[in-house]
């Protein structure tokens, strides 16, 4: 490290943790090598960056920059993701500068939370699953189930009729929606130490009708039966056009408090 760079932090892992587990990935800055900085029983994940370009000034405008950023996030979200698996790791927000090691220590010093948070989350892993319902099969199964039609020959009371049959199926298709997530949410959290329901994303954003977005803190013991019980899921509502994605493990990112992924 010069006296032109700054420390930046990604997280924090339990004190005595090998640097060895983070020997494969770069950090956000490519030349900068990682390095964990020990205080107490934590240790700050961390590497050297450059002021000229993650100084005060430097960083409001590269943070203006959506490929700059992008990229950097990614840095960062990649330095955390060796850990998992391989040792406790508690993530910080994208973003924590220090002006040199000393300081670093001084914040590790002063969050005694963070100790707390380690030992909370030591052997367990986050998952996530998204649940998407095939909308237009469902109401394709529903209305043949109904007796909607087409009505290619229709007065206006049966028109009427088909309407109110349709809007019925509407409701059927959005009652059903929200009974499978919480159904699916509900078997799921009951394998895992903790479970988050997070708001579904829209579908340009998803690529579907998303039903279920949830997050899963999963004890390493446990993680067959959460495996058990998604594959209990996709079986009980495949006919019904729902299917699930699993993602990660991811390193805890929904089950860190604010103020402790907050390193300001």
């Amino acid at each position: 490290m010069t006296p032109t760079d700054a420390v930046y932090v990604y997280g924090v892992v339990p004190k005595g943790t090998s640097a060895g587990v983070f020997a494969r990935v770069s950090g956000i800055d490519p030349a900068g090598e990682i390095r964990l900085v020990e205080d107490d029983d934590v240790a700050a994940i961390t590497s050297a960056v450059p002021l000229e370009e993650f100084g005060l000034q430097a960083l409001e405008a590269n943070l203006r920059d959506p490929d700059w950023l992008e990229q950097k996030v990614q840095a960062h979200n990649q330095v955390l993701a060796a850990g998992v698996g391989e040792t406790t790791v508690v993530p910080f927000r994208f973003g924590a500068i220090y002006n040199g090691e000393e300081q670093v220590r001084t914040m590790l010093s002063q969050r005694a939370e963070l100790a707390g948070t380690l030992t909370r989350l030591r052997g367990a892993l986050e998952f996530g699953v998204k649940g998407f319902l095939d909308g237009a099969a469902l109401r394709e199964r529903l209305s043949r189930s109904a007796g909607v039609g087409a009505g290619e020959a229709e007065g206006g009371l049966e028109y009427m009729q088909r309407k109110r049959l349709e809007q019925q199926l509407e409701g059927d298709v959005r009652k059903f929606a929200a009974s499978c997530a919480e159904a699916s949410h509900d078997r799921l959290a009951a394998v895992a130490s903790e479970a988050r329901a997070n708001p579904p994303q829209p579908p340009e954003v998803a690529g579907g009708e998303m039903l279920l977005n949830g997050a899963y803190l999963v004890g390493a013991d446990r993680e067959a039966d959460f495996r058990g019980a998604l594959q209990e899921l996709q079986h009980r509502f495949r006919e019904d056009g729902v299917r699930y994605e699993l993602t990660g493990p991811w390193p805890p990112y929904n089950f860190v408090d604010e103020e402790v992924a907050d390193a300001s």
